[in-house]
């Protein structure tokens, strides 16, 4: 008997498309903030560590040529001496362990001596990763006030060219967030 997977591959396509974005931003905060009011922009000056795990100067560049191409494709253009906006970048990159909690059906009993054997529920480290989170601060030039802030987080890939298509996404989430909820 043929199965047919058309049904299922399209509610899966249909689904990914429609989800919502990872970008997380403060509940009503700046609800009142819209990109489309200003013309200009700049980045801040970042200061990059020298003792960071990865080569943060290279991320960061990388960084600003997708947020800026990003902005320009909305109407903003980069002014470095009197912009409207101002951009900040926080960048930070943490090594975390991922676990697995055993099971009675996977992991054996420990043998304690005389008949008695023993079984827990403990944590297992089954991999090691790097997670980036990237926080974007919008602040306006009148006031030096911030506008917008929001963050993502992403496991940082191992290979440089899935670095590149990280960095993308990774923007590309934060600009689907403000013009989804900046109409």
């Amino acid at each position: 008997m043929k199965k047919n997977l058309f049904s299922p591959v399209l509610a899966m396509i249909l689904l990914c498309s429609c989800a919502p974005t990872r970008v997380v931003v403060e509940e009503g905060k700046f609800a009142d903030f819209k990109l489309s009011a200003h013309s200009t922009f700049d980045f801040a000056q970042i200061d990059i560590p020298n003792d960071s795990l990865v080569s943060y100067s290279e991320i960061v560049t990388m960084l600003k040529e997708e947020m800026a191409n990003a902005l320009e494709s909305r109407g903003l253009t980069q002014d470095t001496l009197n912009p409207d906006l101002r951009i900040n970048l926080g960048l930070v990159v943490e090594d975390k362990v991922q676990t697995r909690e055993t099971s009675v059906t996977t992991d054996p009993f420990t043998y304690s001596g005389q008949r008695s054997y023993n079984w827990e529920v403990r944590d297992i480290p089954v991999n090691t990763y790097r997670e980036g989170s990237l926080t974007v601060h919008f602040v306006e030039k009148s006031g030096n006030v911030l506008a917008w802030a929001g963050t993502i987080s992403e496991v940082v890939p191992k290979k440089q060219e899935n670095k590149n298509e990280a960095v993308r996404t990774a923007v590309e989430q934060i600009f689907k967030y403000l013009d989804i909820n900046n109409k």
